[in-house]
């Protein structure tokens, strides 16, 4: 079984943060044709002021890790990769 785990960090990002989400899940029914069996998406909030984390926890199929305080991209990046469980890991920005 091949796993592909997607970071997403995320940082004041309550504008887009559902949508950039719910795109990535969409992909999930497509990943059988190139021979991955399951996906796994990471959101690291890395210490937002806002919603961005009530928002994403709210999502089914997303893994919320919080940072606080604010730790940078590279951390919240760092956080996300140690939390991945697939042989394959992706990111992209929140935004």
């Amino acid at each position: 079984m091949t796993t592909l785990s997607v970071v997403i960090p995320a940082y004041n990002e309550e504008d887009g943060i559902a949508e950039i989400a719910q795109r990535v899940l969409a992909i999930k029914p497509g990943l059988l044709q190139v021979g991955i069996d399951t996906l796994e998406l990471i959101v690291v909030d890395d210490g937002s002021q806002d919603r961005t984390a009530e928002i994403a926890a709210a999502i089914n199929g997303v893994t919320l890790i919080r940072h606080n305080p604010n730790q940078g991209y590279g951390a919240a990046l760092k956080t996300g990769f140690s939390h991945a469980s697939g042989e394959l890991i992706a990111f992209l920005d929140a935004d």
